[in-house]
């Protein structure tokens, strides 16, 4: 009898114990407000419940920072303004790695984690001090590159380094919002000071940004491989922290490239590179930015649209136009009205995504192995063509090695996929060519050709009459669909 009371009286001791202070109460005596940041996190595991306490951190300081940002950049154009605001959104990020979880609560009768986070405002604002330095003393360098670049008539070099002593001072700008807000006035005080102990007027971004106009006014008069660098720069910009595939430039709506396209896709990844971008050779599963775009003719000029698409869906968008007296290539491609039948897109009852292992306008260098992918809203047969740079077509799947053309639905599709018995090599004859896609909710006979070398089959007739035949066929059935790839292919460098 007296071991059950034991028992009993701890049961009722822990229902009765209640939650630590710090749950409901923000006020910690061993971790004061003025030296600490507290943050308080609950959630139905232990992770949630620590993420949810750092984000209770960065809440804070976004909104302490944000009203000082407010304050100084209330003038500031609106371009400028969203840039600033963006480093910051990183800068509070950066900022966090100083957290620290210090206690966990579990409330047995609920189910839910409790943690308590802390930032150390000493360790916060040496960190964001040292981040101001560092970004300032940066961004002096690369203006001082800029501008000697600049005198030298180095316009495509002057523009990469004021590019990034901008994107310096606009980190400069995120650890200062940072500092104002963890660290103490007079220690904030002290630091002004010093600096204007070491002398000197320090570099402003309206500075930057007048000199970076400047620079980009002088390239409108430029040879169009410096038009075409400041355009690899300024896409630079957009792709910053992203690793980038560059793909096909094609002419106006025709899904075409033609000779200017394909320059267009070389010296972009050059100055790309150039930029400290790094560029992906493949990327199936879009976890980069893809780069895209086309060109069209607008009176006396040439007018490029660019597109940078990101792993999620996001697309930052650029224009840029050149004289065409300075485009010594061939703009209209020879083949675009030939291959018109081969971009349609769409369908009824049924979708079809189609891309390739370089995204939805890859292009393609001698030597270098095509993979193609296929994923559809419902199980259906599948016949994927190829147009070549001679306007001949043929069907590469299904073919002789990979007979079975039907997928299920929601499944990814590879072609060639790593156990097949055959490859789609890039070779001669070289320009733009298209991967076209049919598919259909019932199985699809096969085209009329004979087959050749690799166990494909060289289709007969007009292309024109091909698509149209194709067509016919599939819609008869409860649900078809078409889509396509333009491919770039192009020598080797």
């Amino acid at each position: 009898m007296r071991t059950a009371a034991v028992v009993l009286l701890l049961f009722c001791t822990a229902c009765t114990s209640g939650p630590p202070g710090w749950v409901t109460r923000r006020e910690v005596p061993d971790y004061p407000k003025e030296k600490y940041i507290i943050g308080i996190g609950s959630g139905p595991s232990l992770k949630v419940a620590q993420a949810g306490a750092r984000e209770d951190i960065a809440g804070q300081i976004r909104v302490k920072v944000n009203r000082t940002f407010e304050a100084r950049w209330k003038e500031t154009e609106e371009k400028l303004r969203e840039e600033v605001e963006g480093i910051i959104s990183s800068s509070v990020s950066m900022t966090l790695k100083g957290v620290e979880t210090v206690e966990q609560w579990y409330d047995e009768r609920n189910g839910r984690y409790y943690v308590l986070a802390v930032l150390s405002r000493s360790s916060a604002c040496l960190d964001a001090l040292g981040r101001l330095r560092d970004a300032e003393s940066k961004a002096e360098e690369y203006f001082s590159y800029g501008i000697e670049a600049r005198r030298k008539g180095d316009l495509g070099g002057a523009l990469e380094n004021l590019l990034k002593a901008k994107r310096s001072l606009l980190d400069a700008e995120g650890a200062k919002g940072i500092a104002q807000v963890v660290c103490p006035q007079v220690r904030l005080r002290a630091e002004e000071a010093f600096r204007e102990l070491e002398g000197g007027k320090a570099l402003s971004l309206a500075q930057v940004e007048d000199e970076i106009r400047e620079v980009r006014r002088a390239l409108e008069g430029a040879s169009l491989d410096e038009w075409t660098v400041a355009l690899g720069y300024t896409l630079a910009e957009g792709a910053q922290g992203k690793k980038v595939m560059v793909g096909a430039f094609t002419y106006r709506e025709t899904g075409v490239s033609g000779e200017f396209g394909r320059y267009l896709t070389r010296a972009l990844s050059s100055a790309l590179s150039q930029a400290g971008i790094s560029l992906l050779k493949k990327d199936p599963e879009h976890r980069g930015a893809w780069l895209s775009g086309k060109y069209w003719e607008s009176g006396d000029e040439v007018v490029v649209y660019a597109e940078l698409e990101g792993p999620g869906g996001e697309v930052t968008s650029l224009q840029r136009s050149i004289a065409k007296d300075k485009v010594p290539y061939e703009l209209r491609p020879t083949l675009a009205e030939e291959m018109e039948p081969l971009m349609g897109e769409g369908g009824h009852g049924l979708k079809l995504a189609l891309w390739t292992d370089k995204g939805r306008k890859p292009s393609y260098q001698e030597g270098e192995q095509m993979v193609a992918f296929l994923k559809a809203d419902r199980d259906c047969y599948v016949q994927l063509i190829y147009h070549d740079a001679e306007g001949r077509d043929f069907l590469i799947f299904p073919n002789r090695f990979r007979r079975d053309n039907f997928i299920k639905a929601g499944k990814v599709y590879q072609i060639p996929g790593p156990g097949d018995r055959f490859r789609f090599t890039v070779s001669p004859p070289f320009g733009t060519e298209v991967l076209k896609a049919f598919a259909s909710t019932d199985p699809i006979p096969t085209p009329r050709g004979r087959f050749v070398g690799g166990g494909l089959l060289l289709m007969s007739g007009p292309t024109r009459d091909i698509v149209e035949e194709l067509k016919r066929k599939i819609q008869t059935s409860a649900g078809w669909a078409e889509a396509s790839c333009p491919v770039n292919t192009m020598p080797a460098k």
